[in-house]
């Protein structure tokens, strides 16, 4: 599905998850779903809880290396300390995601970046090599892919791999 408006509107009011796959994706679907490196990028919203038991699912069938992501993105520390302690207080907001007993089947990578979403996001599955993003959609009753445009709308249109959206 190319995204647009319309897939934006599907993905915030869909009862189950759903799987964009962008205009930057691969041209040629593989024969066979192999994920090797999935990046879960979450706000703590409303979703968050039920993308993360996805993600964890599916690193879990896979053997998937799992790459858990909240970007913080309006900054109010000022020194070293502030951002250290700001990072570790979000390290162990992401703990509450995992699952008893994750680290005997998945590696898991929490981090922490303070920047914009969007963007951050995308530059850590670049840099992760993520075969798929997983992340919480809110539910949006008007304006589905109009300015300003959104997280989900920005990573689902700009992604080289297929993103997994849950609704909120």
């Amino acid at each position: 599905m190319i995204l647009g408006s319309v897939a934006e509107e599907v993905f915030r009011q869909a009862g189950c998850a759903v799987l964009t796959v962008g205009p930057h994706t691969l041209k040629q679907a593989p024969h066979e779903v192999d994920l090797k490196n999935i990046l879960f990028a979450t706000d703590f919203g409303p979703g968050a809880a039920q993308a993360a038991k996805y993600a964890f699912s599916l690193a879990q069938e896979h053997g998937a290396r799992l790459t858990v992501l909240h970007v913080v993105e309006q900054v109010t520390a000022h020194t070293e300390d502030e951002v250290r302690f700001l990072r570790q207080v979000n390290i162990e907001r992401t703990k509450q995601f995992m699952p008893p007993g994750t680290e005997n089947w998945c590696e898991v990578e929490l981090r922490v970046a303070l920047c914009l979403a969007g963007e951050e996001i995308l530059e850590q599955a670049r840099e992760t090599n993520a075969d798929l993003i997983g992340m919480g959609a809110k539910t949006r009753k008007t304006l589905a892919g109009h300015p300003p445009l959104t997280v989900a709308y920005n990573v689902g249109s700009k992604a080289k791999c297929p993103v997994l959206t849950v609704r909120g």
